[in-house]
């Protein structure tokens, strides 16, 4: 073979691997979803009701917490510890594994709930709804302008905790 259509051939086969490595890992980046950030979250597949589940003003998610729902942190635990809503617990979508046995004692599967993270670019929170539900868990809303959102309209923050 000359060079050319070796260099074709490995071009080809690299973009391959990529692509199938991109799908299986957990960090991959989406190549279809909601990329608007105007209407949603931004999400790497989209489910049919995502809509009825996401939190789309401050004022409902403050309805929300003001009722007692349980506001879920899916950042980082080193960004939770910098500032969180108040309240609010940290289940980071980075150690999942390590944090679900003592969430899922302290919040039985009846738990209302809802997942923030840094705004509406951030897809943590949708990540975390979708791993939530897949476990068991019924009642889950993702709040879709997350911790900068809330922050700016004045509402309780606990910050270096």
């Amino acid at each position: 073979m000359k060079y050319p259509v070796r260099m074709a051939l490995l071009v080809v086969v690299a973009a391959a691997v990529a692509l199938v490595w991109n799908t299986l890992s957990s960090r991959g980046i989406p190549l279809v979803g909601q990329w608007n950030a105007e209407v949603g979250v931004v999400t790497p597949a989209p489910e049919a009701d995502e809509q009825d589940v996401t939190v789309q003003t401050v004022s409902e998610a403050q309805r929300l917490w003001e009722a007692g729902d349980v506001f879920v942190d899916a950042r980082a635990t080193e960004s939770y510890r910098e500032s969180h809503i108040k309240g609010s617990v940290s289940l980071s979508v980075y150690e999942f594994d390590a944090l679900f046995f003592d969430f899922i004692d302290a919040y039985p599967l009846e738990t209302k709930l809802v997942t923030y993270c840094s705004g509406r670019l951030c897809d943590e929170s949708h990540r975390l709804a979708t791993m939530l539900k897949e476990l068991g868990y019924e009642d889950v809303r993702i709040f879709a302008d997350g911790l900068p959102a809330w922050a700016d309209a004045g509402l309780p923050v606990e910050e270096g905790r």
